[in-house]
Formats: structure tokens, sequence, C-alpha cells
């Protein structure tokens, strides 16, 4: 395994990103040609390996969710051997939380022996369980280095600095535990390199605290992506709950101010755009940033409904337990449900999901966003 515990930066100009240009753009073309010419396999996939979670977090139904029947390993193992997944290129495992699952790393390999073309294989983890969290990455990474994956991710949830973090997880000493976590994978990632960051879901409950949030990540050398909370109600249930996560219009101006300022200089590449445009769209402007769901991306839940986007519940395309995958995916359902997401939640939608896969397989917004930066520094703007 290849992965080193610091990400490439994809806005340096470099020999080796001069060489893959051709492959971006052909990858460009083929990105704004799916679903107008022809409807692609997905390359990017993600299992719900699991609804049990031991948090409780206020932007979050999942917990709630813990009594449905769960995907075998034989039933992924089926899934994951249809033809539609033999162009996944990265694959997450998630939930709920998923080291909570006893066959994680079972999982894990059966969907890569079913799945050749995998490159990269992300954990997503609340990072609540120090012990159980860094036995299931060091089981996961002995995989990862058998099957010769080029990289392992393991992304750790930190939602504020403090008592901010538990308060938003409602989970006792969660700040301390998921710090505890994240200190026991860095003493791994020295043994074995793989790329470790955090996410932070921006929120009213800690707009205030997100700098020292960014201070404390910087102290650790811990990445984290900011993305702002997703009020759909496929992950929060109860409409009033839905309504207390809104950012108020005196929030969204402070989050500018940080973003344009404190924040900005230590943003992930790809996180700098998106919250560009994010203050645009929510001051009504139409989305523009590319996003690789629609057509290349395949979320299974545990109790196997099959989605390609987190907008609505009502974006579900099928159950993979009633119907083959593919045949749910080049379905008609699935082609009005693609075009009724486009018409309808595309053009104000200000979900984060993977910029920098977006980007990667988009390439023509970002080269031209980068374009935009260097002539920016070099005038003196």
């Amino acid at each position: 395994m290849k992965t080193k515990g610091r990400e490439v930066r994809h806005d340096q100009i470099t020999i080796e990103n001069l060489l893959r240009l051709p492959a971006y753009f052909v990858r460009g073309v083929k990105y704004h040609a799916a679903g107008r010419i022809y409807t692609p396999k997905p390359v990017s996939g993600c299992l719900d390996v699991t609804r049990r979670c031991n948090s409780r977090c206020v932007m979050c139904s999942d917990w709630k969710k813990q009594h449905q029947q769960e995907l075998t390993l034989a039933e992924i193992g089926e899934i994951y051997r249809n033809p539609l997944f033999g162009s996944l290129e990265k694959f997450a495992l998630s939930g709920g939380e998923p080291t909570l699952r006893e066959d994680l790393v079972q999982i894990a390999q059966v969907v890569l022996e079913s799945c050749p073309q995998i490159k990269e294989m992300v954990l997503n983890t609340n990072g609540l369980e120090p012990t159980l969290v860094t036995e299931r990455v060091e089981e996961l990474l002995a995989l990862c280095s058998r099957e010769r994956l080029s990289k392992f991710s393991v992304s750790v949830s930190l939602d504020g600095y403090g008592d901010t973090h538990q308060k938003i997880r409602r989970f006792p000493q969660a700040f301390e535990r998921a710090t505890e976590t994240i200190k026991r994978l860095k003493q791994i990632q020295r043994k074995t390199p793989f790329y470790l960051c955090s996410t932070c879901v921006v929120q009213p409950l800690n707009v205030d605290n997100l700098v020292q949030l960014s201070e404390f990540g910087q102290e650790l050398g811990l990445p984290i992506i900011f993305g702002p909370v997703c009020v759909s109600d496929l992950f929060v249930e109860d409409a009033s709950q839905r309504n207390s996560l809104r950012l108020t219009g005196d929030q969204l101006k402070k989050l500018k101010i940080l973003f344009d300022h404190q924040l900005q200089p230590v943003l992930m590449p790809s996180n700098v755009p998106f919250w560009r445009e994010y203050f645009k769209i929510v001051s009504g402007e139409k989305r523009r940033l590319p996003c690789f769901l629609t057509h290349q991306y395949a979320r299974v839940d545990s109790d196997g409904s099959l989605y390609t986007c987190a907008a609505d519940s009502s974006l579900d395309l099928g159950n993979v337990r009633d119907e083959p995958p593919d045949k749910i995916w080049y379905s008609e359902r699935a082609r009005e449900m693609r075009k009724r997401i486009r018409k309808v939640f595309c053009p104000r939608c200000t979900i984060c999901c993977d910029m920098a896969f977006s980007f990667s397989h988009e390439f023509f917004y970002y080269a031209r966003f980068l374009l935009k930066e260097k002539t920016r520094k070099l005038l003196g703007k």
C-alpha cells in the first residue's frame, strides 16, 4: 500500500499532475456525457454496514433505526458480485457506527474480492470507542496491504472542540474519546502509513467553535474537512429537529467571515471552492459545483436500499434484496429519479459530498478555479 499520511495537494502544479492532465480531461468528458449519452456504472460506492450507533447526534436519526435487519455477509457478497459494481474505484464503510459490526473486516474482504478495480477504501467512524476503532483499523490495514490497495483512509468525526463536540454527539466524554482515538491512530500511522483526517458538520451549535477546532487540528497535524449540516429527512426524521439545525442569516454572515479570513488558509484544497459557492447558493444562486453522485455513486443502506443521492428519503431507487442492483440502476424508475434530482434538488443543493472526488472526475470546474486563483495571486488581489 503506497498511501502516505499526508494528502497530495491537487492545487500544486507538479510534473506528476501535468502528466495526469490528459487522463483528467478524458474523465471530464465522460462526466459530462453521463446521463446525456449513456448511464455509467458507479465508480464510487458506500455501504452502510449497520444503523447501530453509540452516538446520539443532534443532526442524525440513524441511532433510532437500530431495529432494521442488517444485510448478512452472504448477501453483501452477492450484491457486490453483481456486474454493476465492476467499475468501483473507491469504496467507503460507513453507518451508523461501522466498527460496531463484528464482521466488518470480513465485509471489506468480500467487497474487495468482488470488486477488483477498487483502489481506495475509506472507513468513517465517530471514534467514540478508541480500543475498538484502533483494532478495526489495524485489521483493515492488514487487509488493504494484502489486497494491494493504493490508499486506505480513516475519517474520524469531530464536530467541535471540547464540550461543543459532546453537546452535539450527546455521548459522555465524546471529545476526549475521539481525541484519544485520533492519537492512537496517529501512532499506528507512523508504523503503517494511511490517510487520516477528520470531518466536521457545521451547524448552529458549533459556529462559534470552528476556529478553536481548526487550531486543535493543526496542533495534531490533522486535516479537517468542514461540511454544512444536511437537513435531509434521510438523516433527520423529525421536522422540528430539522428546523433547529438550519443556520440563521446572522450565523451565515458570521460563517462567511470565518471562511473568508480565519479558516480559508487551513481548508483542504477541495473545501475552498465549495465554501466559496456555498454562500452564493444560500443567498439564492443556483449551484454550479459538480457532483458525481447522480450517475457515478451507489450507496447501499444496511437494509438493502439503494441510493445515488442523500438529498431526500424519496430518492430510494429500490432494494437490492428484492432485485439485482444492475436491474435497479438501469430501470425506468432510476432514470426518472435522476431527472427529478437534477431538476428539483441539484440547483439548491448545499451537500458537501467528497468534492475532491468530484473535481477529479469533472476536472473543468476545478481547473478554472485554480486558474482564477493563480491569476488573482499574480495580480495581488
